[in-house]
């Protein structure tokens, strides 16, 4: 705070007029205004105000030098410039030149997961729900507001969507009572007919809470940004602070779809595979049976080889003999010793029959562990893409 300099006129009283003041202070940036008695001070201001005011729109250097010294005046601090997060942010969530000077005024922080620890849990905040739990929130006592911004790139979106939600908290504060009585009844509206099972009525009442006289706010944020095609009249409050609210309700849908994206991929590949595994283990078993069986008939035709060649040649030389296979094949009667050799050479077919078998059995076995390996990722992928969303879980 300057003290005021002794050789500043006085009046009658022996204070200095305000007017003589801001001329010492503003001197420096503001050209040299023409007066009428009793009116200067009030063209001071305006002026003050009035390029004050440019600066928002411009960003020119000027400006910032009259900020400066109007803050210094008012003993006030000046308003830093947004940082390239924030802007970027803007950027991304199409906010308009009004939209981003009340962002920007909220001197937003966009903040990991440690860093966001704690930050949005005081009572009179409005928060804003994400998958899991809080991601940012708008404190109107201070009129600032707060973003987690996920690590990972692929749901950088939520931040977006955030930073938008809660612009529009300090958008709703900002309109006159006639104006929020005038919305009220169609965010009602608009509400009511967004389909039950979206999760958008559930964000605005975990929002709302205990507070029902939230419920308003709330609802112009969560409506605002994540469901299209509104009542043309909230659309044209939207338009002011918002390019292409579209656009921006697209960030919020894309951020749904890439989810339920890799969920339904998961889903339809797990289906997959464990048809594959069923498939797989029926021929196995079936496989593992047959096997058996061609065991059994192994030694039953070796134990009837050896009874044969244990008789005398006149007894083997009369005996017949005749067999039906373990897969059904017909070994009619015939010499023994012929019927023998058949059963021979099926074993040496079966042999190697089975063999050829159990080779793609196990490729595919292979082939299933190896998909099983790729889903669990997957899972664990989505998993991990779902922790980063919500700041307790990725902290």
């Amino acid at each position: 705070m300057h003290l005021v300099p002794d050789d500043l006129p006085r009046s009658p009283t022996g204070r200095v007029p305000q007017w003589i003041v801001e001329d010492r202070f503003l001197a420096p940036v503001l050209p040299p205004p023409r007066r009428r008695r009793g009116r200067g001070v009030w063209v001071v201001l305006l002026l003050v105000a009035t390029l004050a005011g440019g600066w928002w729109v411009t960003g020119g250097a000027p400006a910032d030098e009259l900020t400066a010294a109007v803050d210094h005046v008012r003993g006030t601090p000046a308003l830093p410039p947004p940082t390239a997060d924030v802007v970027a942010l803007a950027d991304a969530a199409h906010l308009s030149e009004k939209g981003r000077q009340i962002f920007y005024t909220t001197r937003p922080q966009i903040l990991d997961a440690a860093a966001f620890a704690g930050r949005c849990g005081d009572v009179g905040v409005s928060p804003r729900l994400g998958a899991g739990g809080r991601v940012g929130c708008y404190e109107p006592g201070s009129d600032s507001i707060v973003v987690y911004r996920p690590a990972d790139p692929r749901v950088a979106g939520q931040a977006v969507t955030t930073a938008a939600h809660e612009t529009l908290h300090a958008v709703w504060g900002r309109l006159t009572p006639a104006e929020r009585a005038e919305l009220t009844p169609i965010l009602d509206a608009a509400t009511a007919a967004v389909p039950a099972d979206d999760d958008v009525h559930e964000q605005i009442a975990g929002s709302v809470g205990a507070h029902a006289e939230n419920r308003p706010t709330e609802e112009f944020a969560y409506l605002g940004t994540q469901v299209d095609g509104l009542d043309p009249r909230l659309e044209a409050v939207y338009a002011r602070y918002i390019t292409d609210r579209p656009a921006l309700v697209a960030v919020d849908t894309g951020l749904r779809d890439l989810l339920d994206g890799m969920a339904a991929t998961i889903t339809t590949a797990s289906h997959a595979l464990v048809d594959a595994e069923n498939a797989n283990g029926q021929a196995r078993a079936q496989l593992t049976a047959d096997r058996s069986s061609l065991e059994y008939y192994r030694q039953a035709y070796q134990s009837k080889a050896d009874e044969v060649a244990a008789m005398s040649s006149g007894a083997r030389s009369r005996l017949r003999l005749s067999w039906v296979w373990w897969d059904g094949t017909k070994l009619p009667m015939a010499p023994a010793e012929q019927t023998l050799a058949s059963a021979a050479a099926l074993i040496a077919r079966d042999d190697a029959a089975l063999a050829a078998r159990d080779a793609p059995i196990t490729a595919a076995a292979a082939a299933a562990a190896a998909e099983r390996t790729r889903i669990d990722a997957s899972v664990a992928d989505l998993n991990a893409l779902q922790d980063q969303m919500d700041p307790t879980a990725a902290h």
